[in-house]
């Protein structure tokens, strides 16, 4: 979102406000607070720093940082964190769902072995036990 808003032609700080007032979460509340630090006069490059202790936003916020100082497209830069973001979610998400796969053996297992074993093999024996009688 801050990319687009830049692409659209906001500067950065006006950029990050408009985006901040649209999200709500903890995202949100990241940017309120980063810019709540840029309006209380703290230097952009030290502000991102600052957004840098967050986890999720430790690489976007380092580089953009960095770019602040030496004039780097800011814009390209969170686009291609926001490609890799996306890619680690679809990778997760895959991860996932091959996990629910496999967990869902230990649940077939219990219930199809006892039911194929009472159904096709207990007769077969059943059958040959009375039969040999």
């Amino acid at each position: 979102m801050l990319s687009s808003a830049m692409e659209a032609g906001l500067p950065l700080r006006s950029a990050v406000t408009t985006v901040a007032e649209s999200l709500d979460g903890p995202c949100g509340r990241d940017l309120r607070r980063l810019e709540s630090s840029l309006t209380a006069g703290v230097a952009d490059s030290k502000a991102w720093a600052g957004l840098a202790t967050v986890p999720v936003w430790r690489d976007a916020a380092q580089d953009v940082s960095r770019a602040v100082d030496s004039g780097e497209g800011i814009s390209e830069l969170l686009l291609a964190h926001a490609a890799q973001m996306q890619i680690a979610a679809a990778e997760q998400a895959e991860k996932k769902a091959r996990k629910a796969g496999v967990d869902a053996i230990g649940p077939l297992v219990c219930c199809h072995l006892p039911a194929f074993l009472l159904v096709g093999v207990v007769p077969i024996i059943a059958g040959m036990v009375l039969g040999a009688l």
